[in-house]
This record gives C-alpha cells, structure tokens and sequence, in this order.
C-alpha cells in the first residue's frame, strides 16, 4: 500500500514539473515570436554599409586643423572606403574640401573600425558669428565613400572674438602714425598672441609699432591693448583702407576706415625783393577751407644748385595755419649772391603733422 501511495505521490510531482515546463516553454516560444516580429519590422539593418561622422574636435590654440572622427560600425555589411571630407561654411555658402589630412585619403575602412583624420583646414575666419549679438551658425563636416554616399554632422567652433574696436587718423596731431585699440572680447574661448598689424596687406615692421610685436605678453578674455603705428598716409587721405590684425594662434581682426580728407596746402606767393632787402624774402601759405583740420608750420628749406639749406623764419599772425586761412613766412636767408644768375629756389615748407608744400621760383 505505501508503493502505491508513494507511486502516485510521484506521478503528481512529475505532472506539476512538466507543466511548470510547458508554461515556460510556452512564454518563451511566444517571446520569441513577439520580437521576431518587431526585431524585422523596426530594426531593419541597411544592404550597404555606412559610415558615421561619430566627434569633431579643434584646437583653440591651433587653428590651422580640425579631428574628425568617423566609424564603419560593426553591423555594416563590408569594409568601405573613404574618398573625401569637406566642410560648408553656411555664413559664406562656401565649400571647402580637405584635402591635407593624416592618415590620407582615401582610406580603407574595415567593419567596426573608427579612425581619427586630421585634417588641415583654418577655421579661424569661420567662427560662428553670423551678426551682432553674436548667433553662432553650426559647420557642416561631411564625409563622403567613393559611390557618393554620406553622413554629415553639424559642429559649432569655439567662439573667440577679437576686434579692431578703434582705428584713430587725425591730420591735425599727425600722417605719419595711427592708432589702433584691439579688444580680446570677455566671451572669447581662449587668450590670443598678437603677431603682426598690416593695412591693406602690407604689413608694419616690429619697430615702427609701440609697444613692438610680437607682444611679449597675452591679450586675455576681456583686455584691450592700443598700438601706436608710424606710418605715412599722406597717399591715402579720403581713401578707404583695411586694417587686419593677426594672432600666433591664427585668428585675424579685420576694420575697414576711410581716411579723413585731404589736407590741401598751397604756397600762394614767393617774394624777392632787392629793393627791400636781398637778406630775407617773403612766402605766403594757404590752408584750403576744404581742409580737415589746421596745420603747425615747423620748418622752411631752400635748395638752390642742390644745395639744401633750413633757415631762419617768422610767422605772421601765427606759426598755426588754420583751415580756410594764410600765413605769411619771413625767412632770413642772404641770397644776393644769386641774383642775376637766373638760377631756381626751391622752397618747402614742413609742418609738425608732417605735411610738406613745395614750390619753385626763380631769383631775380
């Protein structure tokens, strides 16, 4: 009788096991239906392979290269190959093609590999302000395989603002120098080394700039610095020109300014008169009333058989010769030893704002 209880007692254990078995068999053969079904419908993988742009980064000390890092991924079919990487700069609709990278283009990619290029490309020009307030517009990189597929991945670069705040010509201080304020802003992403000032392409020697460049110290977020630069820009008077500043890092600030008008001087009248005295003679000078700003007579040559020679002289009513005004020069020079030998003077007058005015005559 105990086997016979005992037997039964067992069969109703191995009947509970292979239902517990058969529920489990059963849920798991319906979940694998359930995601069979979903896995083909909403994960369907490409025919071709891909690549993927997966990081972009940049050097905000370096400008001259950009690393791009792009990805076969593991679940491509086959290796690719890479052909080309370019960027669109949308501020300028511009594309520019990277040619220069490391490793080279083009370039074998094997399933699941991803590879860093370093690509030279100065992005200093492209970054990020479209307008005032600053509005920073997104790069495109884009990478491309050698049957015209692509990815592409936005990327907005740091924002490193560096200005020509103000560009100073006064003709009534001086045309031979200019001043130039240059401005670090407090937004920008890193400090800057200023290397070099030019107009128009033409860039100043370091000594004819204070203080001399290379600056020997950094222009940090938020600081200024104003230069002081000799040159002549007599020929530019109401010309437009454009000033750029250049960093060692590879930033550039540009200003365009036109120069103030011309200041128009004219010596009006040259008298020699032995009757009076052959030990002086008399030049009148005239400052245009089109002219910006006065003048500050400073010096008086004549130049007779290039022999040059800087004399005395008085002004009347005032060595300062305002706009729409004359001044008359009394200068002390003998020049009876010329007289009836028709030879030609040369007389300039200098001003402190280094202006010049010449004119020839003929001693009697």
């Amino acid at each position: 009788m105990r086997l016979i209880q005992s037997g039964r007692g067992i069969s109703r254990l191995v009947l509970i096991l292979l239902f517990v078995v058969s529920f489990i068999l059963g849920a798991l053969l319906s979940y694998v239906y359930v995601m069979g079904f979903y896995f083909e419908s909403e994960f369907r993988l490409p025919k071709k392979s891909g690549i993927t742009i997966e990081n972009v980064e940049v050097s905000v000390q370096d400008t001259s290269f950009i690393d791009v890092t792009i990805l076969n991924p593991s679940y491509s079919s086959s290796n690719v190959n890479l052909s080309r990487i370019e960027v669109r700069t949308p501020d300028d609709g511009r594309t520019h093609s990277l040619t220069d990278t490391d490793p080279r283009i083009p370039y074998l990619f094997k399933r699941g590999e991803s590879q860093t290029f370093k690509c030279k490309w100065n992005w200093a020009n492209y970054t990020g302000i479209s307008r005032l307030p600053y509005t920073l517009t997104p790069i495109e990189i884009r990478a491309f395989l050698e049957d015209g597929r692509g990815t592409l991945l936005e990327f907005t670069r740091p924002l490193t603002s560096l200005y020509v705040i103000k560009a100073s010509f006064n003709s009534s201080i001086s045309v031979t120098h200019f001043n130039v304020t240059v401005l670090n802003s407090d937004t920008s992403a890193t400090y800057v080394n200023i290397t070099k000032i030019s107009i128009d392409g033409n860039s100043f020697p370091p000594d004819n700039v204070t203080p001399s460049l290379p600056l020997p110290s950094a222009l940090m977020q938020g600081d200024s610095v104003a230069f002081q630069c000799f040159w002549n820009w007599t020929d530019f008077q109401n010309e437009s020109v454009t000033i750029s500043v250049s960093t060692f890092q590879g930033y550039m600030a540009t200003f365009n300014q036109r120069l103030p008008e011309p200041v128009n001087l004219n010596i009006t009248e040259i008298v020699f008169n032995a009757t009076i005295s052959s030990q002086q003679f008399n030049v009148t000078v005239a400052n245009a009333p089109t002219s910006p700003s006065f003048v500050d007579v400073s010096n008086i040559t004549v130049s007779v058989n290039q022999s040059l020679v800087a004399m005395p002289w008085a002004a009347y009513p005032s060595s300062r010769l305002e706009k729409n005004s004359s001044v008359l020069l009394v200068c002390t020079w003998d020049w009876s030893g010329f007289q009836g030998k028709s030879l030609t003077a040369k007389i300039s007058v200098y001003t402190s704002q280094g202006f010049i005015v010449t004119k020839e005559v003929v001693i009697p």
